[in-house]
């Protein structure tokens, strides 16, 4: 027995230590971890809608989350603006590629893609960021024109940022195969015409994905030489597939790909990193207390201790304040109200509006 390696292993890479801990909060998912945060650190945030989860929980203790493009003072909170949900107001980006290509035109790799669609009230709509901007465009000029300045302050925000979050949600999409770019979800779903002859489905493999967070990585590192990029996981199962078999089966399918590439990434560079919320939910561990009924939706607890995980290991102590409590609001309204946000920000939802058999 006397020189085996495995007599020198901390208990964290040990399952028994961690079947066995009496608080999940308490255990350390996050072990090996490359770096951590400071309060000070500007962080840029982007991904699927578990995605949003992170900003809100680290503005609520006091961390930075950088914010490019913000209401103007004379619009109304109740104008349907889609400001500080994102760092930016690009909506939901499910997939590499997406994000890929949102990084290369505003780095000016690429040309800016114009693609908009009218929705059923006649406003137009961008349909690389269809549900983004909830009111719409008035014309394609000022779409046109608002595309433009997303852009820009997309790559002001590269250069800004001293941590780049974002969350990997989906590998399948739609693209446009005539000029090669790829949607957030299916033209036709939200605004536009779905057309069989233009709109091809994708899915994309460990590879192709890997390849994607590669240049991901390359072009955040050319605006911002100092950032550091982490990556997550969204343990959100598919609404729907495209794939000719069960969403179940799909959706192991997908979380695969995305979490076996950024696997392969992250061993690549020493500023990028890893945050396993997709194991914290998933694990057995869990016991399958984290997911809400209807076995896709994460429940407030399994989002709280996420977020406990991440600031007990990511930061500093002392770096980020414990979350202020709302005067006479309990905390389990307060975690529904958020919840109940997140679905209405969550592109992918209206899929299920296809769904023949419905309840």
């Amino acid at each position: 027995m006397s020189g085996v390696p495995y007599q020198t292993f901390p208990p964290a890479q040990f399952w028994k230590n961690a079947a066995s801990a009496s608080d999940l909060a308490l255990v350390d998912f996050d072990f090996g971890k490359k770096f951590s945060f400071k309060a000070s650190d500007g962080f840029g945030t982007a991904g699927s809608c578990f995605a949003q989860h992170f900003g809100r929980k680290l503005i609520e203790r006091g961390g930075r989350v950088l914010f490019a493009e913000t209401r103007h003072p004379l619009l109304p909170e109740s104008y349907g603006h889609g400001y500080e949900v994102f760092s930016a107001r690009y909506g939901n980006i499910y997939t590499t590629r997406q994000l890929l290509e949102l990084l290369q035109q505003a780095a000016g790799l690429r040309a800016p893609i114009f693609d908009f669609g009218q929705r059923h009230d006649g406003r137009v709509i961008d349909m690389l960021r269809p549900r983004a901007v909830p009111a719409g465009f008035a014309s394609v000029a000022e779409a046109e024109a608002d595309r433009r300045y997303h852009l820009h302050a997309v790559q002001h925000l590269l250069r800004s940022l001293d941590v780049f979050v974002f969350t990997l949600g989906l590998t399948e999409s739609w693209e446009n195969a005539a000029y090669g770019y790829c949607y957030p979800i299916v033209p036709g779903a939200e605004a536009g015409q779905f057309d069989a002859s233009v709109h091809k489905f994708v899915n994309y493999s460990v590879a192709q994905v890997t390849a994607d967070l590669d240049a991901i990585c390359g072009i955040v590192r050319a605006l911002n030489p100092h950032a550091k990029v982490m990556f997550t996981v969204s343990p959100v199962s598919l609404v729907a597939t495209a794939e000719p078999r069960s969403v179940v089966v799909s959706t192991v399918a997908s979380k695969s790909i995305l979490r076996s590439a950024v696997d392969e990434v992250v061993r690549r560079f020493d500023y990028v990193d890893y945050f396993p919320s997709y194991e914290i939910i998933t694990s057995p561990l869990t016991r399958g207390r984290f997911w809400e009924r209807n076995c896709r939706d994460v429940t407030a607890e399994g989002v709280q201790t996420v977020m406990q995980v991440f600031f007990r290991s990511r930061f500093e102590q002392g770096g980020v304040a414990e979350p202020v409590a709302k005067a006479e609001v309990k905390a389990q309204d307060a975690e529904n109200e958020i919840l109940a946000l997140l679905e209405a920000d969550c592109d992918e939802v209206i899929l299920d509006r296809f769904n023949a058999n419905r309840s």
